[in-house]
């Protein structure tokens, strides 16, 4: 079983099969994404750890990537918005 990479901010990983090698809520199949998008929605910390059930430490440290990352996570995110707006259409 390949390693997960450690990020810069704790609660933070890759691994390459979990969520194609996306940023991902350590130990979890979370995506920074996932996180990033609850909260441009307006959602509070306390509602985005309990709708996705992770603690707020790591809806902190996720959007702590976030704002690090924000080229790449709003690339996913749009990349996201893409695929939804695909089966939409069908």
């Amino acid at each position: 079983m390949a390693e997960a990479l450690k990020t810069e901010h704790p609660h933070i990983v890759r691994l390459e099969s979990v969520c194609g090698g996306e940023p991902v809520i350590d130990g979890l199949r979370v995506a920074v994404r996932h996180v990033a998008t609850l909260h441009r929605q307006g959602e509070s910390i306390v509602d985005i750890a309990e709708a996705l059930n992770i603690s707020e430490a790591q809806v902190f440290h996720a959007l702590s990537y976030f704002f690090d990352h924000r080229d790449e996570i709003l690339a996913l995110i749009a990349l996201e918005d893409q695929a939804h707006g695909r089966f939409t259409q069908l």
